[in-house]
């Protein structure tokens, strides 16, 4: 999916537990730490690339510190 000049796809995810996945900080140049999202399985494939857009641009902000976290109704809204 592209998102204005640039391309983005979804990120690979590593498993915490059932309903905790990281996505980590090597997947998006800049990115200071891990995103974190809180979901089940099932609402992970039905969130919005966006979503992992916009998480992923979260963990690349100054001064954040051990992960930037998305909750299971993460969405984009369209204008």
């Amino acid at each position: 999916m592209s998102f204005g000049n640039r391309v983005f796809k979804k990120p690979e995810f590593k498993k915490v537990s059932d309903v905790i996945w990281d996505i980590p900080k090597t997947f998006k140049q800049g990115m200071n730490v891990p995103a974190r999202i809180y979901a089940s399985k099932k609402i992970i494939d039905q969130m919005d690339l966006q979503v992992y857009d916009q998480i992923t641009n979260v963990a690349n902000l100054p001064g954040i510190q051990k992960y930037a976290f998305c909750m299971p109704d993460g969405h984009i809204t369209s204008s």
